[in-house]
């Protein structure tokens, strides 16, 4: 695991300087656009992500010190934080994203130098909710956090496509999905098929075996 979790680091400030790469010199205009999830702009999209690190950082607590510590106190809370944030100047939303994501860095970095116990600890990833089990183990955080900022770099919608994800990432986060809710006979390039599976466009090369349109994805 250790090893695996240095790797999964490396993967994941790659990742993370992809995103600020693309935020170099986001204007306000940007920063109100419509992004390609219904009902967010830009600024949702980017602000659920700086609030998505804090979260982690509260799951590494967790997974470091055993004392159970939500994500987000609340899917409400959570929102609202979301929606608070939305409205800033793009160079505040670029900096919120960029300092998030340092502190968490920080985080994952102290959480691989733990022993095994930690990275196996049990957690639950999300909102906090009556009931939950936890099901994500700590060692998985990077990997959870590379899926939000790849999938949500493309939501953007400011010149980072599917077609621009890694193939490691392609097949590793297809593995994901088709482990939650399983494989879907279709056939087309790899990133196409991601796309589609994650909700993200028809995907342009995607068929089903007998060559029809796929038609919606399975939820996942």
């Amino acid at each position: 695991m250790p090893d695996a979790l240095a790797a999964d680091l490396v993967a994941l400030q790659q990742s993370t300087d992809r995103l600020m790469g693309t935020l170099e010199g986001l204007d306000d205009a940007a920063a109100r656009r419509p992004s390609l999830l219904p009902g967010w702009s830009v600024g949702h999209v980017l602000t659920h992500l700086a609030r998505n690190a804090d979260g982690m950082v509260r799951l590494v607590a967790w997974a470091a010190t055993g004392v159970p510590t939500p994500m987000y106190a609340s899917a409400e809370a959570r929102n609202a934080e979301i929606e608070s944030g939305a409205g800033r100047s793009g160079d505040a939303l670029a900096d919120d994203v960029a300092t998030s994501a340092a502190r968490l860095r920080d985080a994952l970095e102290r959480l691989d130098g733990l022993a095994g116990e930690h990275l196996d600890r049990l957690l639950v990833f999300g909102p906090g909710r009556p009931g939950a089990v936890p099901d994500t183990p700590a060692g998985a955080l990077p990997a959870a956090r590379r899926r939000e900022l790849e999938i949500h770099h493309v939501d953007l919608d400011l010149g980072y496509a599917a077609a621009d994800w890694p193939a490691d990432f392609v097949e590793r986060t297809l593995l994901f999905v088709h482990g939650r809710s399983g494989a879907v006979d279709v056939v087309g390039e790899p990133a196409d098929v991601l796309a589609w599976r994650l909700g993200r466009g028809s995907g342009h090369t995607v068929r089903r075996l007998d060559g029809s349109e796929p038609g919606e994805p399975p939820p996942w």
